[in-house]
């Protein structure tokens, strides 16, 4: 994680020249700020989407750095549902002015109710911009097709539980999540992401991507993140708290300021 950064932004905003520096840990130059007339209590809400596995305390570290910020629950899929209907009815409890961000799979969310909603900015959090920055093993799914191969998402998971906890490995004890009657949000959720065809792109808000270069389950290798965290985990506001609340501060100053 660099401590002096300029980084330009993905999205409508990037033509304009947004950019933001972090500097000394993750502020951005008070003395500008004041002259644009940005005031930091007037800063939109930020909502919180949390990562696949629901109720992980992901965001518990970062929330004390993050007074405007706030967690988002999940609604119930419908049967079959695609990710940009549900993204759809998620956008619906959530206003435009506001920063939209995201753990993982509740990135992938976040990305497409910014579509809907044209936020203020929208956050990845070891998260991906596109189906082709998914690794080649989890691209490999999308030949079958997610909403095809339910039953055999339960078998690998079923086929996870029996494997001695001595001998599991990360990705086995993932994969446990797919199996029984317990594991069918994560059936859907994997299925949805494996199935997920975004609109052609088109800019509609200013777009942070901030990814540790330890993520295991998205590999920092096939993403292009505006933020890269040394070390940095999956859980990434978890391993590291400050450095992911720095980028959100900076991220969130510099796109009020280009709206001033």
């Amino acid at each position: 994680f660099t401590p002096m950064l300029g980084v330009p932004l993905h999205g409508s905003r990037r033509q304009h020249g947004l950019k933001f520096e972090i500097v000394h840990g993750g502020h951005v130059n008070a003395v500008v700020l004041q002259r644009r007339g940005y005031v930091e209590s007037d800063s939109p809400p930020i909502y919180l989407i949390p990562g696949m596995t629901a109720d992980y305390p992901v965001y518990s570290r970062i929330l004390p750095l993050l007074p405007n910020a706030t967690v988002v629950d999940f609604i119930p899929p419908e049967p079959q549902e695609s990710l940009l209907n549900y993204a759809s009815r998620m956008a619906r409890h959530l206003p435009s002015r506001s920063f939209i961000a995201g753990v993982s799979f509740g990135g992938i969310i976040a990305l497409e109710i910014a579509r809907i909603l044209r936020p203020h900015g929208c956050i990845l959090i070891s998260s991906i911009l596109h189906p082709r920055e998914l690794p080649p093993w989890f691209r490999a799914w999308r030949i079958i097709g997610g909403r095809r191969c339910s039953a055999l998402l339960q078998c690998v998971g079923s086929s996870a539980s029996l494997v001695p906890r001595s001998i599991c490995t990360s990705t086995t004890i993932r994969a446990t999540k797919l199996a029984g009657t317990g594991g069918k949000w994560h059936r859907w959720a994997t299925a949805a992401v494996i199935d997920w065809q975004p609109e052609p792109t088109i800019e509609f808000c200013p777009i942070l991507q901030i990814h540790g270069t330890a993520d295991t389950t998205f590999p920092i290798r096939y993403t292009h993140p505006n933020v890269s965290v040394l070390g940095g985990r999956h859980a990434l506001p978890i391993s590291h708290p400050t450095e992911t609340a720095n980028a959100i501060r900076a991220f969130t100053k510099a796109a009020e300021l280009i709206r001033l």
